[in-house]
């Protein structure tokens, strides 16, 4: 079985790391400990991609505490979390060329 990641957007060290998946599925319980919150927000990028990120970042008024980060002018609070979706709209790994690319060519500020 081919090695499937998720790319993890992290503002506090302003970095975009791949980060391995065991199953190639993404999974709430991933995504809250990856996270570091309980509540989720899903964010369609386009027909192959997700961003998902901490939904209360914002409410709880966490932008100083946990980072921000922007993409095409859009600000999220925390940790974001990039992964492909699936025909059946699932959030699944993405094949490491493909991170690889996302990594080098997405416009992302902090």
């Amino acid at each position: 079985m081919k090695n499937l990641f998720m790319i993890e957007i992290d503002p506090r060290d302003e970095s975009m790391n791949k980060v391995s998946l065991e199953s190639g599925k993404v999974g709430l319980e991933s995504l809250y400990s990856s996270l570091e919150c309980s509540m989720v927000e899903r964010i369609a990028m386009n027909g192959d991609l997700d961003l998902w990120i901490d939904e209360e970042g914002r409410l709880n008024q966490a932008q100083g505490r946990i980072g921000t980060f922007s993409i095409d002018g859009q600000e999220f609070v925390g940790k974001g979390l990039i992964c492909g979706v699936s025909d059946d709209g699932e959030s699944i790994g993405i094949d490491e060329d493909f991170a690889d690319f996302i990594i080098d060519n997405l416009q992302l500020n902090f």
